[in-house]
């Protein structure tokens, strides 16, 4: 231990001697492990952390992949969606989970005496807690007793951040009575700290018993329709039970299950029958939580985490290399250690406690480079696509991987240079007059392959960076159908303070008229699902004249909208009408198809006059008349492929409850934003305002990935770009040094300046060559594992490579220019004479 301490001491002297080596290989250092350290928080965050509740190894979520007939609401995997009659099946026939939760998250206006708010909320079963194994922080959680008969149970659990952050952790709180969606209930406990919900991105405010469904979502109850699918599945398994084991022990109950249900969820023709009996029950690992965020977010990290490493690694191989250089410049020093008796192990061991006093300075200043760039990143992730709760703090994870990833970078980048630096000839070396920089061939071939390698990763990255960009350049051109400048959007949910349906048209109609008459205001309307907001709404129609195959999916996208919607927004009217203020839920229903609609279901015939249906079979009723037939337009997302469309007047929609309305102005759209509020604050004052923005920013929030991916690739593309320009010029500045007498000598028998600038360029060329010619190709099958993030661009896009190539040759002979300037300075007599 005591030589130990003497090691640090020493290396911590020796390095701050030389401030200029120290501070270098500490940034570039710093910059790598910061980086890094910033994306695993995200990363660990994301995807790897479990969730804060008793034994969650145990927790699998259900999912049943097949045919359903129905509606289906879900945030993004269809197959985990059961309706709330099949959950108590499962829930009280299975013997192997020893408890079974549903959830449900839905919006909530939340009335006190002071203000009326917009929540998030979870309707959850009654068990909900108790399968989870958490307990309260005040007052107490729901029992099984409170999921009773519908309506029983007027009350409320908040959420521990809820709690503190609207009511100031008052225990006060207890008991009071609360206006949730018009509906008073009360207060009766505050969940655990640390506890907020089971899935990633999403925090509840407050906890509902499920059966108060009908009156928090008072235009549709669901708790008896066995085709209503909307409730998320979670069991726990019993103790010493696998998911695989689960799974074929609850397959005849399941199946049971199933045939008793069938009659109520067809019909069903003979073979879907079967395939719908066929149905099986998957577990997935729930551990995590339900992984919705995780879905469409594993990958980018991935992406993220295998890029930031590829920095980190071109970090490591430049300090590597400036390491080789000191102790080329240090081998006198070592020569004379061991002649006094030093072994060479005690001299590696001192080089590499240096190694590792840089390694960990590095990651002390990354802990301040991850503290900006993490809090900025995070900052940047907007509300609206389902990442909240993600957090900038260093907490002891994140300081355990910081500490582990500087040790292991210690080790990495100074293991070698340590055993190279004290293999040398002793009597040679001694010999050497003064302190001899000249370092042994095989050292300088050593370096210049660290800056191959360097340049093979850089290549890797610049080509992944280039292609992320041009998708991302492909997406900000799509055509969306419409035209979104000077749009403003902003959604209300009257439901949500007890306004019936029909009442909900009539306020809309009013806002609508309002609103069209402010001054700037060229046209107003709404819809009932907002767009680009990656969500829609599907059912299957049976449309006149149209035999579908047996068994085909004739599903097709739907939304309720108001009178000149298309007007408003931009989009094309190519036959027919728009909806006017006449069409009410009192007249004969109609609708608005998309030309994909047309080309699916009629061909060469006319479409005007035709008429469909919702459900399918034949008994379906076709009384919805096509009065007008629009462009295709983007609905979901940018990437969203063009699907058949049927648009709806609002009046008609019996269950209609919030809506988002557009307006489109004639200059800014923004300056308007102040008085939208006060209209609506005249006509209902306890009703919020919320997503009150233009759509250009909705466009631009729907592109937050590609552009977050794009942004971050971007920096690391020419970060190492920049590192390898630096290891390239320290290898080249100590060639130089090595050959200032074999230059001199050239120049003294008649070589120029230019000859000698060659010799430079000339290394130069051979080493972008090799790591080109291996870079790309290594770029090529990583851009494939990424391929998937991509749009309107293959991981074998040639303008990519070469653009690439380009500027990874630009940044390394600029890294050279210094160098061959040098040698083309040298002076001949005071070369030879250099020793």
């Amino acid at each position: 231990m005591d030589t130990l301490n003497q090691d640090v001491r020493y290396a911590i002297r020796t390095l701050l001697k030389n401030p200029a080596f120290t501070a270098i290989s500490v940034l570039v250092l710093a910059l790598g492990i910061g980086a890094n350290t910033a994306i695993f928080s995200i990363t660990d965050q994301v995807l790897l952390r479990v969730l804060p509740v008793k034994d969650p190894k145990q927790l699998v979520i259900l999912r049943s992949p097949g045919p359903m007939s129905g509606r289906v609401y879900s945030d993004g995997d269809n197959a985990a969606s059961f309706s709330y009659p099949m959950y108590k099946e499962i829930r009280d026939r299975n013997n192997i989970f020893s408890g079974v939760l549903a959830r449900f998250s839905i919006p909530l206006s939340i009335a006190t005496d002071e203000s009326t708010d917009r929540a998030s909320g979870e309707l959850v079963s009654g068990n909900y807690f108790e399968v989870l194994g958490v307990i309260p922080a005040l007052g107490r959680v729901f029992t099984q007793d409170d999921e009773t008969a519908p309506g029983a149970s007027p009350i409320v659990v908040l959420s521990y951040g809820y709690w503190k952050r609207r009511f100031g952790s008052d225990p006060g709180v207890l008991n009071k009575t609360l206006i949730v969606n018009g509906m008073p209930m009360t207060v009766v406990g505050v969940s655990r700290a640390g506890f907020q919900g089971i899935q990633v991105g999403e925090l509840p405010d407050v906890f509902i018993p499920m059966t108060m469904k009908a009156q928090v979502t008072p235009n549709w109850d669901g708790l008896k329709n066995h085709k209503d699918y909307w409730l998320s599945i979670i069991g726990r398994l019993k103790p010493g039970l696998s998911p695989s084991q689960a799974e074929e022990a609850i397959r005849p109950i399941y199946r049971q299950i199933l045939e008793d249900v069938a009659p109520l969820t067809g019909p069903w023709s003979s073979q879907a029958t079967e395939r719908y009996l066929d149905k099986r029950i998957r577990l997935q690992d729930g551990s995590g939580g339900r992984g919705i965020l995780q879905q469409s977010t594993k990958r980018p990290l991935l992406v993220l985490m295998g890029m930031v490493g590829l920095v980190l690694l071109i970090a490591c191989a430049n300090v590597a290399n400036l390491l080789m250089a000191r102790g080329a410049a240090r081998q006198r020093e070592i020569a004379i250690r061991m002649a006094l008796g030093g072994s060479r192990l005690r001299l590696v061991r001192q080089f590499l406690v240096e190694s590792l006093v840089l390694s960990v300075a590095g990651g002390a200043v990354a802990l301040l480079i991850t503290i900006w760039t993490l809090g900025a990143l995070i900052s940047s992730i907007p509300e609206s696509i389902g990442a909240a709760g993600l957090s900038s703090r260093l907490d002891l994870r994140l300081l355990g991987f910081n500490f582990a990833l500087s040790v292991c970078m210690g080790l990495l980048f100074g293991l070698i240079p340590a055993f190279r630096s004290t293999r040398l000839n002793l009597e040679r070396t001694l010999r050497e007059q003064g302190s001899s920089v000249s370092g042994g061939t095989s050292q300088v071939r050593f370096r210049k392959g660290l800056v191959v390698c360097q340049i093979i990763l850089t290549a890797v990255l610049l080509v992944a960076s280039g292609l992320f960009a041009r998708s991302l350049n492909n997406l900000k051109e799509t055509d969306l159908g419409l035209r979104p400048q000077n749009l403003l959007e902003f959604s209300v949910s009257p439901d949500l303070n007890g306004y019936k349906p029909q009442q909900c048209v009539s306020f809309f109609d009013q806002l609508k008229t309002r609103v069209a008459g402010l001054p700037g205001v060229q046209a107003a309307s709404a819809a009932k699902i907002s767009i680009l907001t990656d969500s829609n709404a599907s059912s299957t129609m049976t449309v006149e004249g149209y035999q579908p195959q047996e068994d085909e999916n004739t599903s097709v996208l739907h939304n309720y909208i108001g009178a000149d919607y298309f007007t408003t927004l931009g989009v094309p009217l190519m036959l027919g009408r728009e909806f006017r203020l006449s069409d009410t839920a009192d007249s004969p229903k109609v609708a608005i198809v998309n030309e994909s609609f047309v080309r699916r279901f009629f061909g060469d015939r006319p479409a005007i006059g035709g008429h469909f249906g919702f459900g399918g079979g034949n008994n379906v009723k076709t009384d919805i008349e096509i009065v007008g037939v629009v462009k295709d337009s983007k609905h979901s997302s940018v990437r969203s492929e063009l699907r058949p469309f049927a648009y709806f007047p609002y009046s008609q929609d019996k269950d209609l409850g919030q809506i988002t309305f557009y307006l489109r102005s004639a200059s800014d759209s923004t300056a308007i934003a102040p008085v939208l509020r006060s209209e609506v604050q005249k006509m209902d004052p306890n009703l919020p305002v919320y997503s009150l923005k233009t759509l250009q920013t909705q466009i631009d929030e729907s592109l937050f990935a590609d552009r977050f991916l794009t942004f971050l690739s971007t920096c690391f593309g020419f970060l190492a770009a920049l590192l390898a320009a630096i290891g390239l010029y320290g290898v080249m500045a100590y060639s130089v040094t090595r050959r200032t007498r074999e230059i001199g000598i050239r120049m003294a028998l008649g070589a120029s300046r230019g000859n000698v600038s060659w010799l430079v360029v000339r290394e130069v060329v051979i080493l972008t060559s090799v790591g080109l010619v291996v870079g790309l190709p290594a770029a090529y099958a990583s851009a494939l594992f990424a391929e998937s993030l991509l749009y309107g661009v293959t991981a074998k896009d040639p303008i990519v490579y070469v653009v690439a190539a380009v500027l990874l040759a630009i940044s390394i002979l600029l890294g050279a220019f210094l160098p061959a300037r040098k040698a083309a300075r040298t002076e001949p007599m005071l070369a030879l004479r250099y020793e």
